[in-house]
């Protein structure tokens, strides 16, 4: 048996996969870290590494003409060099919170910082309600008063997050499993927007649980 997310929150990732950088030229968005000060974490959402997809398009179209450059005629890599340099991608728990705005969309006709509690007081809870894509963090998102924890492999279900704690926290947002005939655990398929040498940026993957 197979359940996935339901495709409107699918279609957000594939937005992120496919970000429009010119006429007919579609670049994977690469990753950007929000900042804990500074301008960017009070501009643009874009640069903030929470923006949305059709945000970061946006900002592309004007960083094309700020460059001087016709990305049609440019090759991917060059592209992202730009936008790493310019400061524009997205981050994991950016990327987690958009693709949850589209479930809650669908499904409670609200976004997702309209349900999400704030783990903030006085001033900090007052921006959290200004500007709040860019105050929602993984810490935000698996706190309990927004998350369950989940006490075993096989109740994990596509929506849930998995947190890494490491020097830089990470998250992947399951997209949808895969059960064998017994209903047990085969196949997680995940997503997530990830620093690495190799390949960083907006990933998918999957962990295979059948082979052991």
């Amino acid at each position: 048996m197979i359940y996935s997310l339901p495709q409107s929150a699918l279609n957000v990732i594939e937005s992120y996969l496919h970000l429009k950088a010119s006429e007919n030229k579609y670049i994977r968005c690469p990753y950007f870290r929000n900042p804990k000060s500074g301008r960017e974490r009070w501009g643009l959402t874009a640069y903030s590494g929470k923006g949305s997809a059709r945000e970061i398009e946006t900002e592309l179209e004007i960083i094309e003409k700020l460059e001087g450059k016709d990305f049609s005629k440019m090759r991917e890599n060059e592209i992202r060099d730009i936008m790493r340099k310019r400061k524009l991608g997205i981050e994991c728990s950016g990327f987690i919170t958009r693709i949850l705005d589209a479930l809650t969309g669908e499904f409670y006709k609200k976004p997702i910082y309209s349900l999400i509690k704030f783990n903030s007081t006085g001033l900090g809870w007052l921006f959290c309600k200004m500007r709040p894509y860019t105050h929602i963090d993984v810490p935000t998102l698996v706190h309990s008063k927004n998350a369950r924890e989940i006490k075993s492999i096989n109740d994990i279900m596509p929506g849930d997050i998995i947190r890494f704690n490491s020097v830089i926290d990470h998250a992947v947002i399951i997209t949808k499993i895969e059960r064998d005939e017994n209903l047990n655990l085969a196949k997680a398929h995940y997503a997530h927007s990830v620093l690495e040498e190799n390949g960083e940026g907006i990933k998918k993957g999957y962990i295979d649980f059948a082979s052991g």
